[in-house]
């Protein structure tokens, strides 16, 4: 299990990969890893800010 500070970290650096126009795919984490999943919320949370700009 990910520790709390390690999926904030996770949160943010996939808002930072959307911002930086990587793609979803860029995901440095394994299928399966609970950071995964907190790096696309992230990145999935600044593309939907951008659409709504």
């Amino acid at each position: 299990m990910a520790a709390r500070g390690e999926m904030v970290a996770a949160l943010k650096e996939g808002r930072l990969a959307h911002e930086l126009g990587e793609s979803s795919a860029d995901c440095p984490y394994p299928a399966g890893d609970p950071l995964r999943a907190a790096w696309l919320r992230g990145f999935a949370a600044a593309r939907s800010e951008g659409s709504e700009e």
